[in-house]
């Protein structure tokens, strides 16, 4: 389950940095800025705080 959501954040972090790209300087850009940080926040606390997907 681990892996499966770090798949998920890592497909919309990667959308998150192509807005900021396109629209650097403008509203979208915070926005996914913001996006940014709470996907990174979120990927953390999945590494550090969730059991291994093959502990057995």
């Amino acid at each position: 389950m681990k892996l499966a959501v770090m798949i998920l954040n890592s497909m919309i972090l990667l959308m998150f940095i192509s807005t900021v790209i396109g629209e650097w300087g403008k509203s979208p850009a915070i926005i996914a800025g913001i996006g940014i940080f709470g996907t990174v926040i979120n990927s953390f606390f999945i590494v550090l705080k969730t059991k291994g997907d093959f502990e057995s």
